[in-house]
């Protein structure tokens, strides 16, 4: 197994017809929810599935959980099943958001029990510049059979995101921009700015201006405060506005070695759908 979750386009087109792996075209733009269905019709890479962040990979919005709740374990079992993915299978996710929405699908496939998973590296625009194979067939599915064994630990929920409020002992850390975080705009959800006591680190600070995943050294850099926080035994929970793009700072944590952080899936846009919790605004 290649314990780095991070794949480059070479190593998947080295490998993509091998029997036991799914490749799965996770592209999507928030607020055109078609737009990943329809890129994928018009070309994707050979043999890819395509699985949609709010169809497959979310559960239906309710008054709590927040914008892409987490899907019911059983119920996305039959999903990943419904596209070939067994517990023997390995599985590589791409996108065309730096590894944003593949992120997702790595952490919700380990959240299950299933570490064989992977995410490459600069996504489907790299791998046409690079001149590698695309089409617009689809792939006929092989249903398989996929058992759950939910990794509870991985997860932190409200009850535990308000015990964590002025706990020296966990560190918050919001994964939106900095004018989010500040509570200086937001475009998408009812309030602006952060769960009081978390600091802030953007997800995109995990790559570089090429869109490229940074070397470790450079990794380590960029989360130096929540590998610290690790490092003296204290947890850490990464949220962002919807759980999504929070994924991109577990990955990368989990990338250096730091596997414990958990993610509180319902992130902003669930704290903020109970009106009693305290929203904190301008920098920690």
């Amino acid at each position: 197994m290649n314990l780095n979750p991070i794949v480059s386009p070479k190593w998947l087109l080295a490998r993509m017809y091998e029997p036991d792996l799914v490749i799965v075209d996770c592209r999507f733009v928030l607020g055109n929810p078609e737009s990943g269905k329809a890129a994928y019709a018009v070309s994707h890479i050979p043999g890819a599935v395509f699985l949609d962040i709010e169809e497959d990979l979310s559960a239906p919005v309710g008054t709590h959980g927040g914008r892409h709740p987490l899907p019911e374990p059983q119920e996305l079992a039959a999903r990943l099943g419904r596209a070939g993915i067994s517990n023997a299978t390995r599985v590589v996710a791409y996108d065309d958001q730096g590894g944003l929405y593949a992120a997702r699908l790595w952490w919700l496939l380990r959240w299950l029990g299933h570490d064989d998973v992977y995410v490459m590296d600069e996504g489907f625009a790299a791998w046409q510049a690079g001149g590698f194979p695309v089409t617009d067939a689809t792939r006929t599915v092989v249903p398989a059979s996929f058992v759950p064994d939910v990794r509870g630990d991985m997860l932190a929920d409200v009850g535990e995101v308000r015990r964590a409020l002025g706990d020296p002992g966990v560190l918050l850390v919001d994964s939106r921009d900095a004018s989010r975080y500040a509570g200086e705009q937001e475009p998408i959800d009812a309030k602006a700015g952060h769960i009081p006591g978390a600091i802030n680190r953007f997800w995109k600070g995990v790559l570089d201006d090429q869109g490229a995943w940074l070397a470790e050294p450079q990794l380590r850099e960029q989360l130096a405060p929540v590998i610290r926080a690790l490092d003296d035994g204290r947890e850490a929970i990464v949220y962002c506005g919807s759980g999504v793009s929070a994924c991109p700072n577990v990955l990368a944590l989990h990338r250096l070695g730091y596997p414990q952080a958990k993610l509180y899936a319902g992130s902003w846009s669930d704290w903020i759908s109970y009106e009693e919790n305290p929203v904190a605004t301008g920098e920690e």
